[in-house]
């Protein structure tokens, strides 16, 4: 009756409905004043009163154009927590751009962006007094119209938040299952339910708010006898891949590491079980020197265990085009700078997600180098033919033996691919199961969750999705994680039963 009463589209279309109304109480921030200038006008004392106004809904910044956006803020007394800034400066379709570092009262906090839109303010900025906010940031080269929304802060009703996640992780688990899966008709018997317990007479009122809490229990006793999670691990990380020099200047990536850096500290603040893992020891130094205090707060939750350094090379180097003694002292310097600033922190995986192709001569480096991983997704863009495995033992020239994963992530945007930018989503968390070509030896897969090539990073939604597939029917349980802790297991629980790959791993694409 489902199909009949076309349930699957009214969800989808109820939940959107629902989203909106998460935020109970909005209140206009005045519109932004404006600077072109790569300057970083961020401090209390600026002067910008006669910088010309850009009010919602106008089209702003050009292509390539660096940026300081200034206004004020004021948090009324009488809200209660959680209150946020929500900071729309709109959307170039081009990686995350436009984006900027956010400071209040003259100290950097966190980066926005077209997927990172929300500051969540801690109890100093909710005090009832006017603080000062100031985007120092970057248009992008994009040429669509960037359209500026309205800036707001905003009080957060948390458990309508939450019955929007558990609902759209629902609706994407049940539009992976086959029509015939009774875990697929469960879903949407509890999905339908749960919708049915809201009071939509009057939205925003009480009545609404007070109904949320039903629903979320119609939901979750739904689920919970919907079926069974597949027997199936897929331990997430949380990653920004970004390229050092592509397609901006190295002084924009120093700017777009401090970005993403900045907004992971402030997630690993929301979610406790939170990993994030990150190569490059470039983009710490850069951050280092430019940001102490943020490299600081890195240092801290690098000791806790939740910041995983690695990689191994100072930056993800090409390894075709350069020669053996380039690729040594890769490992010399990237391996100094970690043991330097984070002592034995550093984990033993090369994490090369999206070089092009690599030499027999590879895993001799990596075990002289004191590594005993290696991970990529970049084979998989082969144009014509796949490598058999996906886990295996790859044995270069002069014998010796490195465990490798290649990430089995469907692309977000459908490619034939994977990727190192997932999303958390129940089609890719699904998909990197689907994708595996050894179920029959391993049943523990490695996803890595994130904006990236650009940095930009994980998002609310993303950990959202994540804590709601932890056991979720019908499809593998999720448990955020690190990538050490991944290949630990790999070669524990596999090692002995993996295929060898010995040659060189060539990349049938961008060969010029």
């Amino acid at each position: 009756m489902h199909r009949v009463r076309l349930t699957e589209p009214k969800i989808a279309h109820r939940l959107a409905l629902v989203e909106g109304f998460v935020y109970r109480r909005r209140q206009p921030v005045p519109p932004f004043r404006f600077h072109a200038g790569d300057e970083p006008l961020v401090a209390s004392d600026v002067d910008d009163g006669d910088w010309p106004v850009i009010e919602p809904g106008a089209c702003w910044g050009e292509p390539g154009q660096d940026f300081t956006l200034r206004t004020t803020f004021t948090v009324p007394a009488d809200w209660r927590p959680p209150v946020a800034l929500l900071l729309p400066i709109g959307n170039a379709h081009q990686f995350v751009h436009p984006e900027a570092l956010a400071y209040v009262d003259g100290v950097a906090f966190q980066a926005i962006n077209a997927y990172h839109q929300e500051i969540l303010l801690p109890p100093r900025w909710r005090d009832g007094a006017t603080h000062i906010l100031a985007l120092h940031g970057w248009v992008g080269t994009g040429k669509v119209p960037i359209l500026m929304g309205q800036p707001e802060v905003v009080q957060i009703h948390q458990p309508t938040r939450d019955f929007v996640a558990a609902a759209r992780v629902a609706l994407g688990v049940l539009r992976e299952l086959d029509e015939h899966d009774p875990i697929r008709a469960r879903l949407l018997n509890a999905l339908d339910e749960s919708f049915r317990r809201l009071n939509l007479h009057e939205p925003f009122g009480d009545g609404f708010y007070e109904s949320v809490a039903v629903a979320q229990q119609t939901l979750d006793e739904g689920l919970a006898t919907a079926g069974p999670p597949l027997t199936v691990d897929v331990i997430a990380v949380g990653h920004a891949h970004l390229d050092v020099a592509w397609l901006w200047p190295t002084g924009r990536t120093r700017r777009k590491a401090a970005c993403t850096f900045s907004s992971v500290l402030r997630l690993m603040e929301q979610f406790p079980n939170f990993h994030f893992t990150q190569s490059q020891p470039q983009l710490y130094c850069y951050v280092a020197e430019d940001h102490p205090d943020i490299f600081k707060q890195i240092r801290a939750r690098v000791a806790e265990g939740r910041w995983e350094v690695t990689g191994g090379m100072w930056v993800e180097a090409d390894c075709n085009v350069t020669g053996a003694e380039s690729l040594v002292r890769q490992f010399l310097l990237g391996r100094r700078f970690f043991r330097q600033h984070f002592g034995d922190a550093e984990t033993p995986i090369l994490w090369l997600p999206d070089t092009f192709g690599y030499p027999w001569t590879l895993p001799q480096l990596i075990e002289q180098a004191g590594l005993k991983y290696f991970m990529t997704t970049k084979i998989s863009w082969n144009q014509y033919n796949r490598l058999p495995y996906d886990s295996f033992w790859w044995q270069g020239l002069n014998g010796t033996k490195i465990l490798t994963h290649f990430i089995t992530t469907p692309d977000t945007a459908g490619s034939w691919y994977d990727t190192y930018n997932g999303d958390l989503s129940p089609r890719q968390i699904i998909g990197t199961w689907r994708n595996y070509q050894q179920k029959e030896t391993h049943t523990e897969l490695l996803t890595a969750f994130g904006f990236g090539d650009g940095g930009g990073g994980p998002t609310r939604e993303m950990l959202e999705n994540g804590q709601r597939l932890a056991k979720h029917p019908g499809a593998p349980r999720v448990r955020l994680g690190s990538a050490c802790e991944f290949f630990q297991n790999l070669e524990a629980q596999a090692g002995e039963r993996l295929p060898v790959w010995n040659g060189e791993l060539y990349l049938e694409y961008h060969r010029g």
